[in-house]
């Protein structure tokens, strides 16, 4: 993986991925230095933003379907 930013290119190394309550971190390094990423619950609409609507349509049909499913195979 590689960051950019206006002060060069530097490659990102996850090191671990973990879940702590409810955020998602990302340890490793960035070049030469650690860094963390956190994404929270509170990120999701950001994030949601940047996936195509088609593919969020589609995802959510899929969802839909597996869920008539599974209420229809109960009865």
């Amino acid at each position: 993986m590689k960051v950019s930013s206006p002060v060069g290119d530097f490659p990102f190394t996850p090191e671990s991925l973990r879940v702590e309550g409810t955020d998602v971190v990302v340890e490793g390094a960035m070049g030469a230095w650690p860094a963390t990423i956190r994404m929270g619950t509170e990120d999701v609409p950001m994030l949601l933003r940047l996936v195509p609507r088609p593919v969020l349509y589609a995802v959510a049909a899929l969802v839909a379907v597996v869920l008539i499913r599974s209420i229809t195979r109960g009865r």
